[in-house]
């Protein structure tokens, strides 16, 4: 009996550890590095392009853009350059959306890409893509939780393509509801199988 109330503890602290080491990886959580818009809470126009500078290499995690979504859209086909030459191509997922105008959201993905310091274009399909008045078309750049964290206060060229004005306001700029949840999930099994193993333990003792 005493061999197998000892298996069950070793296995409840085997599954606690693993839990909390997973808990640890999904808070890291990615944080705002770069906003071409300097964090423009206004109405936007209209954009396909965005052009903004780096002043130093950075490890981005996240890139996003701020998009006007159409019935049924869920991806959205982004190209960037850098210094001219294609850097990257990717479609981005519809994501966290504006709580008043639904269908202002974020366009994510994970890159996880070096990004060197110089200057960067991107493109999208059709101009759909806020544009901050007299700058540039919403961009942001994230970055591993741990990382070093500083937002350039001089990140925008001036686009001349504009088109119809869209009041809207930007959804936060840190996502974490995914993260939040999954957290909520992991500990509540961690807890539950605590317990469980206790109370497994205490009825073997009986």
């Amino acid at each position: 009996m005493k061999i197998i109330v000892k298996k069950i503890f070793i296995f409840a602290i085997f599954l606690t550890v693993s839990l909390f080491f997973l808990i640890s990886k999904i808070d890291a959580a990615d944080t705002l590095y770069f906003d071409s818009t300097d964090k423009y809470l206004g109405a936007c126009q209209l954009t396909s392009k965005s052009e903004w500078d780096l002043k130093e290499d950075v490890n981005v995690t996240k890139f996003q853009v701020w998009y006007n979504w159409g019935q049924g859209e869920t991806s959205l086909p982004v190209k960037i350059f850098f210094n001219g030459e294609k850097f990257a191509e990717f479609e981005a997922k519809r994501a966290d959306c504006d709580p008043y105008q639904r269908q202002w959201c974020n366009a994510d993905f994970q890159i996880n890409k070096l990004f060197a310091k110089g200057t960067y274009t991107t493109e999208i399909p059709t101009e759909k893509q806020c544009l901050k008045p007299g700058g540039t078309g919403a961009i942001r750049l994230y970055v591993d939780d741990g990382a070093t964290k500083k937002v350039d206060p001089t990140p925008t060229t001036k686009l001349e393509t504009k088109t119809e004005v869209v009041p809207t306001v930007i959804a936060d700029n840190k996502s974490t509801g995914c993260s939040c949840n999954q957290t909520t999930i992991i500990v509540t099994a961690a807890v539950t199988s605590i317990v469980s193993s206790a109370l497994v333990a205490l009825m073997l003792r009986k």
